[in-house]
């Protein structure tokens, strides 16, 4: 498994199913190693990506090109942008971003990884006004 804790947005689908870096750790059981495996696919940023160990290949879902809201209900916060399926970015000053397969991009503003987010938005507490309030 590789992992850019830079590109974490802090949505905690590492956490859903217990945790991904223990899960790993007991991946001479099957059930441990693909819930693990999952986990790190669900990763709506990218930051964790499950690799093969003999080879280093990427385990990436096919994502068909969507973006998406993350809302925290839990946290009573608005989150990021979810971007999938490998969609090509450009700034606004011209930069070109490399393209990926899963992205998280900063709606609140404070991310200091722009435009990507990098979770601040819990600290932030921000809210766009919708449903998790």
């Amino acid at each position: 498994m590789s992992d850019n804790p830079g590109l974490c947005a802090n949505a905690r689908f590492c956490y859903r199913a217990g945790n991904t870096w223990a899960l790993r750790e007991q991946s001479q059981n099957p059930s441990s190693k693909e819930t693990a495996i999952q986990e790190a696919c669900d990763c709506p940023s990218g930051r964790l990506v499950a690799r093969d160990p003999k080879t280093g290949e990427p385990f990436e879902p096919e994502l068909a090109p969507s973006v998406g809201v993350i809302e925290d209900p839990n946290k009573k916060v608005s989150g990021p942008l979810r971007v999938k399926g490998g969609i090509p970015m450009e700034g606004a000053d011209g930069k070109v971003y490399e393209v990926r397969n899963r992205v998280t991009l900063c709606r609140c503003g404070h991310s200091k990884n722009k435009p990507f987010c990098d979770g601040t938005h819990i600290a932030a507490k921000f809210n766009d006004g919708g449903s998790h309030s």
